[in-house]
């Protein structure tokens, strides 16, 4: 939760002061707005992917509803395990909580946010495919004015890549899009207006020349992004308005009569194309913005250069320096003061709660991309689940009842030793029937089997007593998961049970290995069970070493050192004794 209202925090900020930049910019062109607001749309889509490559800066903030568990040290005595377990020479009973299939309140909130980002993002998707199903169906347009007025445009432009120019009777106004191969697309009603082809030739052309067809999907990826955030909409649809208004300057700078392309505007508009299904774009303008752009065209006063090359940098270098250190800040709930340890005597007779992490709370993905995928598939799967269930449910008891069935038509066919074998035969049934009733009472549901089986390959032929011991320890699919994408994908259910009782959580791993530690589930549950964390071994690290052994690291820990010993310095050379020459002989 604190992940999402962090992003909300930051888009809130970068689009506010984008749109208070716009304003304070209202007397410059239409280019540099245009370029101020695609720098902050560029700045939110950048920092909603930038958790993925850049390091992250994080904050402890008190943010309720979002508060970690506290986290409680080890105990001297080893605890009991999550289910109570009675045995007597005669019967057991085990007693575990059913596996919940609700929603927690973060899994909701990531499912209420992605899923209208996903389908944002699907529509942007359709629009694109629209394109080629246009394109695919135009045909080359032969008209040698119009080819003339290309050339033309392309000339005073300065464009140099070869622009298709195609014709369809699919839209109802001329429309442009591409950057490598660019397509202008005309309806039947435009080629016939041979005497506004300099006008609508210039417009189009402006937009191929300026990239404005990626501005555009730019423009829709942030929305789609940040749909809950009403400035990032505002910014989009002001990014669109000034896009065509400098598309319309460049028109008028091509020596086109301002009155004649006024007119043009007002005559087209009426064949505005519907923009959500459309990723391109066209002369016609909206409804809601043709006043101002009809007003802007017969204004002389209006200011319409391009963009210069050192506002176009000055903004860039002030979007980075705003963006970068918001992109890296991760808003963190603040750790709870660590509970003292229980006295032995507590510590055995009460239960432990397997479900929370010893260490680190669960990895949250902090980029959008992930946290859509998350949201999407959690969805899915709160929409699935239950009728999975009920069908695996309904399955085991239609087996069990022609099994049954089976066995008594045996006995009713058989006689003699086979009637005797075919009673065994019921009995056996019997037997299994309530070991399927105890199961179902330790939690081991159609569901939970479902799941696990779900979570790897070597647990998709298990059978159902055989996650009796990861179920008693409180083993989730979910855990099973992080465990074995922690880096151990052939995991067996005893490691996982070893793992889970001591306590090994997949985030606790990640983060040792990310000090530098390196070793298999063996050593890391040695680790853990010494209460080695990654403090100690970032600590351990400060001789230099870039990756240290597990067993060093216990071997520290029992001798109360916290870093490794430094390697001996080298001998000095010893200097001579000191001695005087003999003295010569004088005589010889």
């Amino acid at each position: 939760m604190s992940v999402l209202i962090g992003i909300a925090l930051k888009s809130l900020l970068i689009a506010g002061l984008t749109l208070g930049l716009l304003q304070l910019l209202k007397g410059r062109s239409a280019a540099e707005r245009s370029w101020v607001a695609h720098i902050g749309l560029l700045a939110l889509v950048i920092m909603a992917v930038a958790p993925l490559v850049l390091p992250s800066w994080n904050v402890a903030v008190p943010i309720v509803g979002d508060s970690p568990p506290a986290v409680q040290a080890p105990a001297p005595v080893a605890a009991a395990p999550a289910a109570s377990t009675a045995i007597t020479p005669s019967t057991t009973t085990v007693s575990a909580a059913p596996v919940s299939a609700s929603l927690s309140p973060l899994a909701a909130a990531t499912v209420a946010y992605a899923v209208p980002a996903a389908i944002l993002l699907f529509i942007t998707f359709l629009a694109l495919a629209r394109l080629i199903a246009l394109r695919a169906r135009a045909e080359v347009l032969v008209d040698g004015h119009w080819l003339s007025a290309l050339a033309r445009a392309q000339r005073r432009m300065g464009f140099k890549h070869g622009t298709a120019l195609l014709t369809s009777d699919d839209l109802a106004s001329p429309i442009s899009w591409g950057l490598m191969r660019p397509v202008i697309l005309l309806n039947t009603r435009a080629v016939e207006a041979a005497g506004e082809a300099e006008a609508i030739i210039a417009h189009e052309l402006a937009h191929v020349a300026r990239m404005d067809w990626a501005k555009l999907l730019l423009a829709r990826v942030a929305t789609a992004l940040f749909w809950f955030n009403p400035f990032v909409w505002i910014l989009a649809r002001e990014a669109h308005q000034l896009r065509e208004e400098a598309a319309d300057d460049s028109v008028l700078a091509a020596d086109i009569d301002d009155t004649d392309y006024a007119q043009l505007l007002v005559g087209v508009a009426r064949h505005e194309c519907p923009g959500l299904l459309l990723g391109a774009h066209g002369v016609a303008p909206s409804k809601s913005s043709l006043a101002r752009r009809v007003a802007r065209v017969l204004d002389g006063k209006t200011v319409r250069g391009p963009v210069a090359r050192s506002f176009a940098a000055g903004v860039f270098v002030g979007a980075v320096a705003v963006a970068a250190p918001l992109a890296a800040l991760t808003l963190t709930p603040k750790a709870p003061e660590p509970v003292k340890p229980a006295s032995p005597a507590v510590a055995a007779a009460a239960p432990v709660d397997t479900s929370k992490p010893y260490y680190s709370r669960p990895e949250v993905p902090t980029d959008l991309p992930r946290i859509i995928a998350q949201g999407v598939s959690t969805a899915v799967v709160a929409a699935t689940g239950q009728d999975t269930a009920e069908q695996a449910r309904e399955a085991a008891m239609e087996q069990a009842a022609e099994a049954r069935q089976d066995a008594i038509d045996a006995v009713q066919d058989a006689s003699g030793a086979s009637r005797e074998a075919a009673k065994e035969a019921i009995r056996a049934a019997q037997v299994q029937y309530r070991r399927n009733i105890s199961l179902e009472a330790m939690g081991i549901t159609p569901e939970y089997i479902g799941a696990m089986r779900g979570v790897a390959p070597q647990f998709a032929r298990l059978q159902p007593s055989e996650f009796a011991g990861m179920r008693a320890v409180g083993v989730t699919p979910q855990y099973a998961r992080d465990l074995i994408g922690a880096g151990f994908p052939t995991l067996t259910p005893d490691d996982i049970v070893g793992a889970r009782a001591i306590g090994l959580t997949g985030s606790y791993v990640r983060a040792l290995k990310s000090a530098g530690v390196r070793g298999d589930l063996d050593d890391f549950i040695q680790l853990r069970a010494v209460g080695i964390d990654p403090a100690f071994a970032q600590r351990a690290r400060k001789a230099g070493r870039p990756t240290i052994d597990a067993d060093e690291l216990v071997e520290m820990r029992a001798l109360g050192r916290s870093a490794p010993p430094a390697p001996p310095r080298p001998p000095r050379a010893a200097s001579p004794p000191n001695w005087d020459p003999p003295e010569s002989d004088p005589g010889g």
